[in-house]
């Protein structure tokens, strides 16, 4: 059978993508925490193996790891709570401050705008009765996103329990799609990601403490208030690649704005998160998580793009432990080991310049072939 001609491929190919891409749209309310579920399985398997080991039932193991889990998501909360409620404390103080910023912004307006208070006012009532006005809608829209938050949980909370219930069976599906004589490559490309997802996950754990640590010190040396929850909210946010510790920054920010009386404090704050996310960017990072999750910059800023567009915030947490998945697979089967190649770390130069007669030669032995094809089938 002759092979199809490249851009028959090429559009093969295109269209494959789309396909997956609607199939991840629509699907986005079961297929995203189901693949959540999937990725923290890898993370629990071990546990619920250990457990197994003490002669605990499977079920009953199961559930453990993921009391597991949601112990640690009470604790998150309760902590997050606990310290709002001592920013709620202050409110009156924040408000006074808040009032004399606004006091200052309309006396900034009127001397360099000529623009009367009695006008700003006026604006600003117009633009609340707006916001009422289409209050219902936003009131319609956060239930909606509430009720779908409270389904997409208890999905992930069931699809947890059978991928680690059932985790056997599904390997064992997997040998059978892949056929009795790649068994051993896809027992070891298994274990490759798992490992990967592991390590990333941990890693990024020890990650968020570390960056909570030096982000609470910077504002404690600022003399920020809750300076606590602050840090530890960027840190959290830092599940999001590249971006999160630029968007926890921005509350902060704002509210050493609103409560003190120097714009150098926010400029301050503003600094200390850029220091923290240039040493967790290029120091803490790699050294913590290391090279089990070897994916370049490039590629994983594409993927949080993608996830984001797709999945919005949830599709950006998960696009790189999503992309190392699909780096393994491709490492592991030869017709996509270049695709593997291309999302994985550069190389250095030496590295290069020695494979670069391997290369040659590979394409040398590729055109011999075309060129012995052509002249057989004349």
């Amino acid at each position: 059978m002759n092979k199809l001609p490249g851009y028959i491929k090429y559009f093969y190919a295109l269209g494959a993508l789309m396909l997956t891409i609607y199939i991840f749209i629509i699907g986005k309310a079961i297929i995203s925490p189901v693949l959540t579920a999937f990725i923290l399985a890898l993370l629990l398997r071990p546990m619920s193996a250990k457990l197994e080991t003490w002669r605990i039932r499977r079920g009953f193991s199961s559930v453990l790891s993921i009391i597991v889990i949601l112990i640690g998501l009470v604790g998150l909360s309760y902590f997050f709570s606990a310290q709002i409620g001592s920013i709620t404390s202050d409110l009156d103080a924040i408000g006074t401050k808040f009032n004399e910023v606004i006091d200052r912004g309309h006396n900034w307006l009127e001397n360099t705008f000529d623009i009367e208070q009695k006008e700003q006012t006026a604006y600003l009532k117009n633009s609340l009765n707006t916001f009422l006005r289409n209050s219902s809608s936003v009131f319609t829209r956060t239930v909606s996103a509430t009720a779908g938050f409270f389904t997409a949980f208890f999905l992930f909370l069931f699809a947890l329990f059978f991928f680690l219930y059932y985790r056997r069976f599904f390997v064992s599906f997997v040998y059978k799609v892949s056929g009795n004589d790649n068994h051993e490559l896809v027992k070891d490309t298994l274990i490759k990601i798992e490992k990967v997802v592991r390590s990333y996950i941990l890693g990024l754990f020890s990650v968020i403490i570390i960056v909570a640590v030096l982000n609470t010190v910077g504002l404690m040396a600022l003399g920020i208030q809750h300076a606590v929850f602050f840090g530890a909210l960027a840190a959290v946010l830092t599940i999001i690649p590249y971006i999160g510790i630029a968007i926890g920054s921005l509350l902060p920010i704002i509210f050493a704005f609103v409560t003190t009386d120097s714009l150098w404090y926010p400029v301050g704050v503003a600094m200390v998160f850029w220091f923290v996310q240039f040493l967790e960017g290029n120091f803490i990072t790699p050294n913590v998580v290391g090279s089990s999750v070897s994916i370049n910059p490039f590629a994983a800023i594409i993927a949080l793009f993608i996830g984001g567009m797709i999945w919005g915030p949830i599709g950006m947490i998960l696009s790189i432990p999503t992309l190392a998945i699909i780096k393994v697979i491709c490492d592991a089967v030869p017709s996509l080991q270049p695709y593997g190649f291309l999302l994985g770390s550069p190389p250095d130069e030496d590295t290069l310049e020695k494979e670069r007669p391997k290369l040659k030669n590979l394409i040398k032995n590729k055109d011999r072939k075309a060129k012995e094809k052509t002249e057989s089938v004349r």
